[in-house]
C-alpha cells in the first residue's frame, strides 16, 4: 500500500485515525486527510515521529508567520529576475513541472545581492510559493496531485557552484523542504550533468531524506535524456530547448517568458555584506617580506578547492599551483596578483580535476610591517554515494 487516501492498508488506516485524535489541539479545518498522510509517510508512520514532526511543523508556520509571507515578505527583486526558474505545464500524472537552470545560476550575485534579513527568509518564500503553486494546481484539475517534478538543468555548471555562501543558502532549503514540506518532491530529473556533478551533489546529499533520494534520477550527459523526460512530460508541456515542442511567441525554444532566464546580476544590487565567519578561518601571521606556503593534497579525481582569506592590513600577493608526486614542476592554475583585501575577504574555488599537491602560496609585500592573514581551505570531494547516485540513476 502506497499511505495514500484510497490505498491506505488496515493498519495505516487505523494510524492516521490515531494520529488525528492525538493533533486535536493543533488541528484545523484546513488540513486534510492528505495533509496528515505526508507526515505519516515522511516517519513510516511512526506515530510518536509524526506526531513530533507535526507539532514542530505548526509551531514553525506560527513563529514564522507562513501564512502571509509571501505577502509580507516577497522575493528580493535580485532573487525574483535572476533566479533561473519557472514552471511549463504538467506531467503526465498532472504534477507542476518545474525547471531550474541551476548551472547558469549567478550565485555570487544572487547572494551579494542578499541582505542577512533576506538571507533568512528567502528559503522560507521559495518553500511556501511552490506548495502554494502544488496547492493551485490541485484546484484547477479539480482532484488532490501531490508534489511537483522538477528538472534540475546542470548545462554550464562549474567550480562556482561550489561557493560556501550559496551552498549554505541552498542546503537551508532543502532542511525546509524535508522538515516542513514533506512530499514536495514527485521526481527529480537532472539533465546535462558534467563530470563535477558527483561533486556538487556531495554537498547536497546529507541534507536530504532517503525517500528524496530515490526520487532522484540522473540523466546522464549525452544519452536520451530529452526521449526519457518525454516519457513522464508529454511535449507541448515541455519546452523545446528540453525535447518538447513549446517555444515563446518568438519562437525562442528556451521559453524565456516561463523559465526566467540566467544571467549576471547587476552590481548595482549588490549588498555586501560579510558573508564568512571569520571566527572559523586560521589565523597566520607572515612577516614583512615572507612567504607561506600551504600545501593540500588531492586523492580523488574531479574534486575542487574553495578557498577565502583576508588580512588584516593592506594587500597580499596570492598564487595557487600544482605540483605532482615525484615532480618538481609547479603548474600555476592561478597566477600571482596582488589583492587588497582587509575590508572585503577574497574567496573562490578552482577545480583539481588531477591528482597530487595544490599549494596555495602567500607573499607579504611589505617591507616594513608583518601582516595577520585569515584563510580557510577545504579540499572537496566527491563520497562513494554521491559516485554510486550518478553511476545507478542514468538512464539512456
Amino acid at each position: 500500500m502506497s499511505g495514500r487516501v484510497g490505498d491506505l492498508s488496515a493498519d495505516q488506516a487505523a494510524k492516521l485515525q490515531q494520529f488525528k485524535e492525538s493533533l486535536k489541539d493543533v488541528s484545523k479545518d484546513t488540513y486534510t486527510d492528505q495533509h496528515y498522510l505526508r507526515f505519516l509517510r515522511a516517519r513510516n508512520f511512526n506515530l510518536k515521529k509524526s506526531e513530533d514532526m507535526f507539532r514542530k511543523y505548526v509551531e514553525w508556520r506560527s513563529k514564522h508567520k507562513m501564512s502571509t509571507i509571501l505577502e509580507d515578505h516577497p522575493l528580493p527583486e535580485a532573487m525574483a529576475k535572476y533566479w533561473p526558474r519557472g514552471d511549463c505545464g504538467i506531467d503526465k500524472e498532472g504534477h507542476v513541472v518545474e525547471i531550474m537552470n541551476i548551472g547558469r545560476v549567478d550565485v555570487r550575485g544572487i547572494m551579494y545581492s542578499l541582505k542577512s534579513s533576506d538571507r533568512e527568509i528567502v528559503g522560507l518564500n521559495i518553500m511556501e510559493f511552490l506548495y502554494a503553486k502544488a496547492k493551485r494546481n490541485s484546484e484547477k484539475q479539480g482532484r488532490y496531485i501531490e508534489g511537483i517534478t522538477f528538472i534540475m538543468d546542470m548545462e554550464g555548471l562549474g567550480v562556482h557552484i561550489l561557493w560556501k555562501p550559496f551552498i549554505a543558502l541552498f542546503n537551508e532549503m532543502m532542511v525546509i523542504m524535508e522538515q516542513y514540506y514533506p512530499e514536495t518532491v514527485h521526481k527529480v530529473f537532472i539533465t546535462r550533468p558534467p563530470a563535477m556533478f558527483p561533486l556538487a551533489y556531495s554537498l547536497v546529499r546529507p541534507f536530504l531524506d532517503e525517500a528524496t533520494k530515490k526520487k532522484i534520477k540522473v540523466l546522464k550527459s549525452g544519452s536520451k535524456w530529452k526521449e526519457t523526460l518525454l516519457k513522464y512530460i508529454d511535449e507541448d508541456q515541455l519546452p523545446k530547448h528540453w525535447g518538447g515542442s513549446m517555444v515563446d511567441p518568438d519562437g525562442d525554444p528556451k521559453c524565456p517568458s516561463k523559465i526566467g532566464p540566467a544571467g549576471k546580476v547587476p552590481e548595482s544590487y549588490y549588498m555586501k555584506d560579510v558573508l564568512f565567519e571569520e571566527d572559523a578561518m586560521t589565523k597566520i601571521v607572515i612577516n614583512s617580506g615572507g612567504t607561506k606556503m600551504l600545501k593540500y593534497e588531492v586523492r580523488v579525481p574531479e574534486s575542487a578547492v574553495r578557498y577565502v582569506f583576508k588580512t588584516d592590513e593592506g594587500e597580499i600577493k596570492f598564487s595557487i599551483y600544482k605540483k605532482t608526486k615525484g615532480s618538481d614542476e609547479k603548474v600555476f592554475i592561478k597566477e600571482e596578483a596582488k589583492y587588497n583585501c582587509h575590508v572585503i575577504p577574497v574567496d573562490g574555488e578552482v577545480e583539481a580535476k588531477e591528482l597530487g599537491f595544490y599549494v596555495f602560496c602567500f607573499e607579504n609585500p611589505s617591507k616594513i610591517k608583518s601582516k595577520t592573514l585569515s584563510y580557510q581551505i577545504e579540499v572537496i570531494e566527491a563520497d562513494d554515494e554521491s559516485l554510486e547516485t550518478v553511476e545507478l540513476s542514468g538512464e539512456d
